[in-house]
């Protein structure tokens, strides 16, 4: 039997990404180039699929810099319940994104770091990066996982395999990504 670490990169998911929430990620990236902006991703998880049709920005109180950016939490944590609440449970939390300005769609230590906290208390959270300047933006998503005893957690970030669709308007997150212009942090 393979070490569980093995076995946590051998099981790679399919993260499915709005074609609409891509475009936002890359038109925020690059209005606020050359700092970094970012947020969290909505949808949901089936089987082997992560599906991302919503997101949300860094946040009002969020601060910005050239190699980092602190999203402002607790907006952040209001907005995933209120999406929650709105999809009738249909849209929860899946991870985090963020921008690289003029950098390249890798993950940083402080990126791996962030994602370790977060796997501290979210399940197999993903880790999304759109790198690039200008109007040429490219994603890159990985999915953290704990491995180890206990004690000497260590964070498995696996690369995973990124697909943009086109998704249909009645899906959970379709209207609440398009009727997110009324408020200036959520991305729209």
């Amino acid at each position: 039997m393979p070490a569980p670490s093995q076995m946590l990169r051998s099981r790679p998911v399919i993260v499915w990404l709005s074609s609409h929430v891509l475009r936002l990620m890359c038109r925020h990236a690059r209005e606020l180039s050359p700092l970094e902006n970012g947020g969290i991703l909505l949808g949901w998880r089936s089987g082997e699929y992560d599906i991302v049709v919503d997101l949300r920005g860094p946040g009002p109180c969020a601060l910005h810099g050239r190699h980092s950016f602190i999203p402002d939490h607790a907006w952040q944590v209001s907005e995933i319940n209120r999406a929650f609440e709105a999809s009738c449970g249909d849209l929860d939390y899946l991870g985090d994104w963020h921008s690289h300005p003029d950098g390249i769609a890798e993950m940083s230590d402080l990126d791996s770091a962030t994602l370790l906290r977060i796997a501290r208390r979210v399940n197999a959270p993903l880790m999304l990066i759109v790198a690039g300047s200008g109007a040429d933006w490219s994603p890159q998503c990985w999915k953290g996982q704990l491995a180890g005893p206990l004690l000497w957690r260590r964070l498995v970030a696996a690369p995973q395999e990124l697909k943009v669709f086109d998704p249909s308007a009645a899906w959970p997150g379709s209207s609440t990504v398009i009727g997110a212009a009324s408020d200036p942090h959520k991305i729209s």
